[in-house]
C-alpha cells in the first residue's frame, strides 16, 4: 500500500512539474496555473507537489518582471491585453500565497513544513525582485506579517515550524524586519498558552542570530562575512544598513509586551520564557533590574525554573549591582537527588562553580558546599559523579585549607581496624548461600532429568 501511495505521489509531481513547465514556456497554457491553484481544495493532507509547483512557477515569474505592474499617477488604468494579464497574474499570485499560508496549519508535517519554506522562498524572490520599482531597499514586510500570523494565531504548538524557519533568521536583513514586524503584531491582552509559547519560540530564532552590543569595525573575517548575509540582496547595487540599536529597540518592545502576560502561569511557558530571558535577552535589555522580580519568583519555584533563573540572577548580581542575600542558601537547597533528572543539572554545576569562585568566601560556606556535593557524588551515576567530583576538586585547589576534610596528617590513627566491618556484613547476610531449589541426587540435576535412564554409575 505505502510502495503505491509513492508512486501515485511520484506521478502527480511529474504531472505537476510538466504543467508548471508549459505554462512557464507559453501563455497559451495559462489555464495550468489556474488547475494548479485549484487542485489546492482538492487535496487535503499532501500538499508538497503543488508547493513546490507554486515555487517555481512565481520564482520564475518574479525574476522575469512578469509581475510588475506600471502604476503612473492621474494616468488612467491600462486595460490592454498585456495589462489585463499580468493584473490576473498578480491576482494568481495573492491568491496562491493564500493557499500557502494555509497549508501551514494542515496536512501532513512535510506539507507544513514545505508550506513555510515556499512562503519564505516567494519572499525572498519578491524582495529580489520587487512587484514595484524602488531605489531603496526592499524587503516585503507585508508578506512576512502574514507569515507570523499564521505561525501565531494557531490553535496547536508551531514549535516544528517555527524551528524550520530558524534558517532564514541567519540573515540580516530577516532579523531585523521580523524583530520590527513581530513587535507591532504582538500585542494581545489575553493570550493563550499556545500563543504564548508560538511567541516566544519566535522571538528566541530571531534572536538566534548575536547582535552586537558595541559598534565594532568591519572586518574580512569569514565569520563577519557569514553575520553580514542578507536574504533579499539583489543585483541591484543598494545596500542594507543593519542597525543593532533598533534591533535592540525591537527586542525590548517584544519582550515588554510578553512581561504583560501570565507567563508564569504554566510550567513549559514559564521554562520557555526563562531561557529566552537568560540566553537571549539579558544583554539586550535597557533596563535589566525590571526582570529582578521575574528571576527571584522564579528561584522560589524550585526544580529547573529555578536552576534557569539562577543564570539570570548571577547576570544581575555580577553586572548590575543587585543585592541577593539568601543566594547562596538557595544554591545549596538545588543540590539534591532530584537535580539528576533535570536537563538543566550541567548548568547548575556551571553555574555553582562560578558562585564560589571567589576566594574571599567563607571557608565554611564552601565546605557545606564540597559535603553536600560529595555525598551526592555517591548515588549519582558514573558520568555525574565525575562532573561532582570535578567541582569539588575546584573547590579544593580555590581553599588549600579545605584539604584538611580529605587528609589530617596531624591527628594520630584512632581506628585500628576498618570501621565499615565488611567482613562482618558478610557474616551476617550471608549465613547459607543456595545453589539450587531442588536437592540433586546422583548424576542427575533435577527432577525428570532423562541421564539416569540410560547411564548408571560404577563403582
Amino acid at each position: 500500500m505505502a510502495d503505491v501511495q509513492q508512486n501515485l505521489s511520484k506521478m502527480i509531481s511529474a504531472q505537476l512539474r510538466n504543467k508548471a513547465n508549459e505554462f512557464l514556456n507559453s501563455r497559451k497554457n495559462a489555464n495550468n496555473l489556474a488547475d494548479i491553484i485549484q487542485m489546492f481544495e482538492a487535496e487535503t493532507e499532501n500538499y508538497t507537489p503543488l508547493l513546490l509547483a507554486i515555487e517555481v512557477i512565481f520564482t520564475e515569474l518574479l525574476k522575469r518582471g512578469d509581475l510588475i505592474q506600471q502604476i503612473v499617477p492621474l494616468k488612467p488604468a491600462d486595460h490592454s491585453p498585456e495589462a489585463e494579464y499580468r493584473r490576473w497574474l498578480n491576482e494568481c499570485y495573492e491568491t496562491a500565497l493564500t493557499r500557502v499560508l494555509e497549508c501551514v496549519k494542515r496536512g501532513r508535517t512535510n506539507s507544513r513544513l514545505q508550506a513555510l519554506v515556499t512562503a519564505c522562498k516567494l519572499l525572498q524572490a519578491e524582495g529580489k525582485h520587487p512587484l514595484e520599482h524602488t531605489s531603496s531597499y526592499y524587503f516585503p514586510s507585508v508578506r512576512l506579517k502574514n507569515i507570523f500570523n499564521i505561525l501565531l494565531d494557531s490553535e496547536i504548538p508551531m514549535t516544528a515550524p517555527i524551528t524550520r524557519f530558524q534558517e532564514f533568521t541567519e540573515y540580516r536583513d530577516m532579523q531585523q524586519f521580523g524583530l520590527k514586524v513581530l513587535c507591532t503584531i504582538a500585542y494581545r491582552k489575553s493570550p493563550t498558552h499556545i500563543y504564548m509559547q508560538n511567541y516566544l519560540e519566535l522571538l528566541d530564532k530571531l534572536l538566534a542570530l548575536e547582535i552586537p552590543t558595541e559598534n565594532k569595525p568591519k572586518s574580512k573575517d569569514r565569520e563577519d562575512e557569514k553575520e553580514d548575509k542578507l536574504l533579499c540582496a539583489s543585483e541591484r547595487k543598494v545596500s542594507f544598513q543593519f542597525s543593532p540599536v533598533n534591533c535592540k529597540r525591537y527586542a525590548n518592545r517584544c519582550w515588554g509586551f510578553a512581561c504583560q502576560w501570565p507567563l508564569c502561569g504554566e510550567p513549559r511557558t514559564h521554562r520557555r520564557a526563562l531561557l529566552l530571558l537568560v540566553e537571549r535577552l539579558m544583554p539586550l535589555l535597557a533596563k535589566p533590574h525590571l526582570a529582578t522580580d521575574m528571576l527571584c519568583d522564579s528561584l522560589d519555584a524550585g526544580g529547573p525554573i529555578s536552576m534557569l533563573a539562577l543564570q539570570g540572577v548571577l547576570e544581575l548580581v555580577r553586572h548590575h549591582n543587585i543585592e541577593y542575600p539568601d543566594i547562596y542558601d538557595r544554591l545549596y537547597a538545588m543540590f539534591e537527588p532530584e537535580m539528576f533528572a533535570t536537563r538543566y543539572k550541567r548548568r547548575l554545576l556551571h553555574l555553582a562553580d562560578i558562585f564560589l569562585s571567589s576566594t574571599h568566601l567563607p571557608e565554611s560556606l564552601v565546605a557545606a558546599f564540597a559535603k553536600r556535593i560529595s555525598r551526592l557524588a555517591l548515588v549519582a551515576s558514573p558520568e555525574d559523579a565525575d562532573a561532582l567530583l570535578q567541582l569539588v576538586s575546584n573547590l579544593l585547589l580555590r581553599h588549600p585549607a579545605l584539604k584538611r576534610m580529605i587528609c589530617c596528617e596531624d591527628t594520630p590513627a584512632i581506628m585500628s581496624n576498618d570501621p565499615y566491618l565488611f567482613d562482618a556484613e558478610l557474616k551476617k547476610r550471608f549465613k547459607t548461600i543456595e545453589i539450587n531449589f531442588i536437592r540433586p541426587e546422583g548424576m542427575s540435576l533435577t527432577n525428570g532429568e532423562r541421564l539416569m535412564q540410560y547411564w548408571e554409575l560404577v563403582a
